[in-house]
């Protein structure tokens, strides 16, 4: 029986060596929606072969060194075999990123066990500190229970006790647990040791007892007489938990020596460490250990990473200087990566290439000023002709070089960093002004199989070189790669280039134009001619207003009253009015947002004036940078536009300008059945959003006026208050 539950245990332990490696990942996805800024969107797999996609500057460093390495061994050699799944070991997505769910169930017998002991209920937060403990613990606490409840001497009364001083070891897992949050003047846990038993009682409960102390002494922290205890178990034969005595023992002298190491001077702590690693090595060196030896290999680079981070780190960079080399035995390409983030490159940048490649390239992520790093590049590249660094020149640059461009246009199209030199080649001629050589490589590149985010960045390019309003049309929409499956193509977003186009850049009739596009989704054609309706009734533009009007009630069917009695409108001031109401009744608005969906009515409760709220444009922050959005095209009638702007910048917010509609309305058309609920909608649009100066004495007035002329109506009744 005592085997079985060593070879359970040990297979659970298997099963946790990989996550001791210390190769956790730490970021989730890209912070932008629509580029894949700091991971790629490409499966690992491909990436780790080759597959690179459009290397950003914010990548990981496993992303970066991942693209270093392909780009030095070329399209053959990265895709080398015997290294399937080695990307998402280093990255962490392994091991889900150092995060799993806990397993509410595995401790379930040990509750159920304590709370019938202690005649308390599963509930009981005392209770439930036997589960604070790893995963692998409690998984060893459940075999060694059910291997104590099938002896023969097992009692009762044995049972209570061990699971107790289970409880006991559990309470010391939940104070550490506990520690990392507190602060102020809170006080630890009075943790109680379990006690030793006396030699009247069989060898086998002294035995698990002497176990669960020394388990006890190494979540309270104190180390030395864990290490004690367990190396003395790994020295008793026939001891039921010999064969994990010495690993354990291993451990407790690791986390020690980690826990001082900051107090330690460095020859000590390489000292230490040697002795640790022979003691290492002694299990490995046992047959009789070999289920356990995986563990011992991560627990022994663990306590490299922890102990002697700085010769680890040098020891780590040698091996990956050579691309040649397997970057992922042992998690290498992990542990260095996690390394380098709480660590200084300047040495190692001038020890090795890759290093300095690297940490070039992430000099640029997020800053307005790459002319530094990209001036480094171009004197690395010029000196060592390495392809690299000729990706890395064209990455942080803001002109190109002819020798420059002539090399990148030489790359093949089976490179790695193929899609990278075009996409960057495109953004470069649009800065220098050749927009048909931008529109030449984006179109190229268009027609090739690529991941969402590298599409984008080459929709990105195309759509700001466009040389007409339909042009521009076919590239605005973008796919959000954060939404929905990775990898799954979906153009049905508005980026903010695109956003500030439609919104600022483009006259009512330039809108009209794009809303006729029929290559372009219905529901987005529907929101671009209802903006381009409502921004001409708002500027008494009654020509456009009726074309738009036109087009809108062939998208939208359910308008056609509503827009009909717009055009039979005997005034401008009486039209605008006809647009104000039915924009809100089908939700419309003059400015386009990120996701264009299906126009139709909207519950009478749910409506509210919220059409736009200013059309000022924003400072133009565009910047000139491979992963900052280009400024939108230039594409449309800029001289109307420029005269629509005008008036339209002159106009209060949605909320205002219905507000004070709906109030002459009142005067002009008393009777008007509707009134009483745009009233209604006046008040609880001046709750909160885009509001003016005189919001709050709007508010007030629409709902003085609603109580006073219709008191006992149902909009009334849902109108008790102002704002």
């Amino acid at each position: 029986m005592a085997t079985e539950v060593m070879r359970k245990l040990l297979a659970a332990m298997l099963c946790a060596a990989a996550a001791q490696a210390l190769a956790s990942g730490d970021y989730g996805p890209s912070y932008t929606l629509f580029k894949a800024y700091r991971a790629p969107d490409i499966a690992l797999p491909r990436f780790q072969a080759g597959e690179l996609g459009v290397i950003q500057p914010g990548m990981r460093r496993v992303y970066l060194y991942s693209a270093w390495r392909a780009m030095m061994l070329g399209p053959k050699a990265a895709r080398s075999p015997g290294m399937e799944g080695g990307l998402a070991r280093a990255d962490g997505s392994a091991f889900g990123y150092g995060w799993s769910e806990p397993d509410e169930t595995g401790a379930a017998p040990l509750i159920s066990r304590l709370a019938k002991a202690l005649r308390s209920d599963g509930d009981d937060p005392e209770v439930r500190k036997i589960a604070a403990c790893p995963a692998t613990a409690i998984t060893h606490a459940v075999h060694t229970l059910d291997a104590a409840a099938a002896r023969p001497d097992a009692t009762p009364a044995r049972l209570d006790a061990w699971i107790i001083a289970q409880q006991q070891v559990g309470a010391a897992c939940q104070e550490t647990q506990d520690a990392r949050y507190r602060f102020g003047d809170a006080k630890p846990a009075q943790l109680t040791m379990p006690p030793a038993l006396p030699d009247s009682e069989p060898a086998y409960w002294r035995q698990v007892r002497e176990y669960q102390r020394a388990a006890w002494y190494f979540h309270a922290q104190r180390y030395a007489e864990s290490a004690a205890l367990f190396e003395r178990i790994g020295a008793t034969r026939g001891h039921p938990m010999q064969a994990l005595g010495r690993y354990l023992a291993l451990r407790a002298d690791i986390r020690r020596a980690v826990a001082a190491a900051k107090d330690t001077d460095e020859a000590r702590r390489e000292q230490q460490a040697s002795e640790l690693e022979a003691r290492g090595a002694r299990i490995l060196g046992d047959a009789a250990l070999t289920p356990l030896h995986e563990a011992t290999r991560a627990l022994l680079r663990a306590m490299r990473f922890g102990l002697t981070p700085d010769s680890r780190l040098a020891e780590l960079s040698r091996h990956l200087d050579s691309p040649r080399a397997d970057p992922f035995i042992e998690d290498r390409l992990g542990d260095w990566a996690l390394l380098m983030d709480g660590h200084h490159p300047a040495t190692l940048r001038g020890k090795h290439d890759f290093v300095d490649w690297i940490e070039t390239v992430r000099e640029c992520a997020g800053k307005d000023d790459c002319a530094a790093p990209g001036a480094h590049a171009l004197e690395r590249w010029r000196k060592t002709a390495a392809r690299p660094w000729l990706v890395a020149t064209l990455m942080l640059s803001q002109a190109i070089p002819a020798d420059v461009e002539r090399a990148a246009l030489a790359i093949g199209p089976d490179y790695p960093a193929w899609v990278t030199a075009r996409y960057q080649l495109a953004r470069l001629a649009r800065l220098a002004g050749r927009a048909d050589a931008t529109r030449t490589l984006a179109d190229e590149a268009l027609r090739r199989a690529l991941s969402p985010a590298t599409r984008n960045l080459f929709r990105e390019e195309r759509f700001a070189a466009a040389t007409s309003v339909r042009d521009a049309g076919r590239f605005l929409l973008r796919t959000n790669i954060d939404y929905g499956e990775r990898g799954v193509v979906q153009e049905d977003a508005l980026n903010d280039d695109g956003l500030r186009w439609l919104n600022d850049r483009l006259a009512v009739a330039d809108l009209i134009e794009l809303a006729g596009d029929t290559a372009l989704p219905v529901d987005l054609r529907a929101r671009v001619a209802g903006a381009a309706w409502m921004r001409a009734a708002l500027l008494g533009n009654a020509g456009d207003g009726k074309r738009a009007a036109t087009l809108l009630a062939e998208l939208v069917p359910a308008m056609a009253p509503g827009l009909a009695r717009y055009q039979r409108a005997p005034s401008s001031d009486e039209a605008r009015h006809a647009m104000l109401v039915e924009s809100m009744r089908f939700g419309l608005a003059a400015q386009l947002t990120m996701y264009a969906g299906p126009v139709k009515a909207m519950a009478p409760d749910d409506v509210t004036a919220s059409g736009w709220c200013s059309f000022r444009p924003a400072p133009d922050g565009a910047r000139a940078f491979a992963w900052r959005l280009p400024a939108p095209p230039s594409a449309g009638d800029s001289a109307a536009r420029q005269r629509e702007q005008g008036g339209l910048q002159a106009l209060k917010t949605a909320t205002g300008t219905v507000g004070d509609d709906v109030l002459e309305w009142v005067a002009r058309q008393p009777a008007d059945p509707e009134l009483p609920w745009l009233l209604h909608v006046v008040v609880a649009s001046t709750r909160g959003g885009c509001l003016d100066g005189d919001a709050k004495q709007l508010s007030k007035k629409a709902h003085g006026v609603l109580h006073k002329r219709w008191p006992g109506n149902e909009w009334a009744r849902k109108t008790p208050y102002f704002y």
